[in-house]
Formats: C-alpha cells, structure tokens, sequence
C-alpha cells in the first residue's frame, strides 16, 4: 500500500476535520461522518471557484493602465517606515483622478522619450532636467513649482565681506568659493557667473585637499559667515539677503545683516521645475490635472512631498528658461551634467 504524499495526505486530514466540525453543527453521529465527507469535499470545491471569481472580479480595476508621471528624483522619510515623500501626493492625485497613478523614476532622457510616446502623461522635473527635455517639443508646461518663498524662480548673489579690495567677479581668481549645499541650483548658476567673468572652475579655490569638503554649506547665513572669516567669495540665495536687515545684525549669533557683506555680481535667475503634459495626453486629462495644480493642491502644500516646493503657479512661457539652459551648454558643453560637488572639487 503506497503513503499517501504529505499535500494529499494534508488535504485528506483537512476535509475529515472539517467533516467532523460539520457533523457536529448539523447534530450528526460519527458514524454519519463518512457519507458526509463527499458533501465536504463539494462544498470546498464550490468554494474554491467563488474565491477564484470573487478575485477576478474584484482586480478587474487594478489591470487598468495607471497615470503614469515621469520623476529624477526619490526621497523617503527620514524616519521610520521610511515611506516615499510623495506618497501623500500620489494618494491625492489618485483620489482626484479616479485611477491609479505611478511615479516613474527615469533620467530626463527617457522621460524624454516616453513623453514622446505617450507612455508618460506627464513629468515633474527641475529646471535643469528640463534642459534636456525642452528640445524634444513635446510636452507642454501645465504648471511652474513654487519655491518655500513662493516664488518661481531664484537669483544667486556673489558676495564678498565688506572690508574685501575685490570690486567685480573677474578678479576672484584663485580666491575661496563658498558654496550653497551640494546639488542647489544656485551652485551651477554661480560657476556660470565666474565663467562669464572669465573663470574656469579649476581656478577657484576648492578648498583643503581641494575636494571642496569645507567650502559648501547649509545655508546663505553659514557662506556669509566663512566668506567673511575667511576674506573670500561666495554665492547666496536672493531671497535670504533680502530678508535680512539693513544693519544691526551678527553673523557670529546667526542673526546677520545686509551691511555685514557686499554684493559683487548677480547670477541668472534660475526658473522652478515645470509640471509637463506629454502632447499624447488626452486635452480633458490636461486640464484636469492642470486645474488640481493651480487650485486645490496649493491649498493642500503639505501632501506634495517635495523638498523646497511649496506648491504651483500658471505656467511661464518657455523663453524665460532659455538664459539659464545657455548657462548650462556652456558649463557642460558635451551635454554631461555635473554635480555642484564637482564644481567646487574640480582641479
């Protein structure tokens, strides 16, 4: 007599236990449990069909092609369950939408291509990514992001301390640079300035071991501070030296001034990422995102998830990217971006 094998020999033990659990709901004997297993037997089987059909009807939903947005970036919570930032977002869109929505981390590259095709709906780039988008032609700005300051755009400032002999941003060769944290914007835009001054970025100073590890910061208030213990040059934000005041302050109590630096040159404005809709995207769809952007989202800033994006403003017109992507040919004329690290460690 051959062992029944361990799945059969399981199944088997299982149906006698739910006989007998059976048996004794109906008030039936022992004795009546072996004609009643083949009862046991169907209605495992009938259920095992409705669980099927109940499954297949209840994905039926989820096979549809979700919205597809095109991202380059993917940050998690800093804390436990370390979540996506966006996920609140993503919830959001889809509770608006009606349908699934999925953020598809891509270089610019392909999301160029994939806007292109129709894969993509839509993207939410920065600036720079949009650099190498923008050629293709093939989507439209829905929406520009709004910076923490609410507005659209930022301005570097090169400053110096105000006791410097230094008058204009061609004579800092082979001074310190102080930079904003690694990967802001204003970086790329302040090497732009030294170049048009006539400064590669290997003649600036990077630092010890010139790897740059002591001159890029936090914030505008710790380049104002190096800049001015250190008689060097640096960029800061527009907005912050706006905010300070005009005389009083001090950069050793975290509390500085206008009068405690002195603005030597500007950077060009840098625009906020755009909000782009492939062409390929239905108009109806277009406009029902565009319209969550630009009046119900900005009223729900918290659920966007993105670092420095307080929510979005009407679209601007393409041109006024154009002086920052020239910056860009120039800085990375074989089309290679590079970071605001290797700016400053450059050789």
């Amino acid at each position: 007599m051959t062992r029944p094998k361990p799945a059969a020999r399981s199944s088997h033990l299982a149906v006698r236990f739910l006989t007998l659990v059976y048996c004794r709901g109906m008030n039936f004997e022992p004795a009546d449990t072996r004609h009643t297993s083949r009862r046991i037997r169907a209605v495992i089987a009938l259920s095992r069909g409705a669980v099927l059909l109940s499954l297949v009807a209840g994905c039926g939903p989820q096979f549809r092609s979700p919205t597809r947005i095109g991202v380059t970036s993917f940050d998690l919570t800093p804390l436990p369950p370390f979540l996506p930032k966006r996920i609140l977002f993503q919830r959001e869109l889809e509770n608006h939408l009606g349908e699934p929505v999925v953020f598809d981390l891509m270089t610019p590259r392909q999301i160029r291509v994939h806007l292109g095709t129709g894969r993509l709906k839509f993207a939410m780039v920065s600036a720079a990514d949009y650099a190498e988008i923008a050629p293709a032609g093939n989507a439209e700005i829905l929406a520009v992001a709004t910076n923490a300051h609410g507005r659209t755009y930022r301005q570097g400032l090169i400053i110096v301390s105000p006791q410097s002999r230094i008058e204009s941003v061609s004579q800092t060769k082979g001074m310190r640079f102080h930079f904003l944290p690694a990967g802001d914007a204003l970086n790329e835009a302040a090497a732009g300035a030294l170049l048009e001054a006539g400064i590669a970025r290997h003649e600036i100073d990077a630092g010890i071991l010139g790897l740059g590890l002591d001159t890029s910061h936090i914030n505008s208030l710790e380049v104002a501070k190096s800049v001015v213990l250190e008689n060097a040059v640096g960029v800061i934000d527009e907005v912050d030296y706006l905010s300070w005041p005009e005389r009083g302050g001090s950069l050793m109590l975290l509390a500085p001034s206008k009068e405690q630096v002195r603005v030597i040159g500007r950077t060009v404005r840098v625009p906020e990422g755009p909000f782009l809709a492939s062409l390929q995207t239905p108009p109806e769809l277009r406009e029902t995102m565009k319209r969550y952007l630009l009046e119900e989202l900005n009223n729900k800033a918290v659920v966007l998830g993105v670092p420095g994006v307080s929510g979005f403003a009407e679209p601007i017109d393409r041109s006024e990217y154009e002086p920052y992507f020239a910056l860009l040919r120039k800085l990375h004329p074989a089309g290679k971006p590079v970071t605001s690290a290797a700016i400053t460690a450059s050789p």
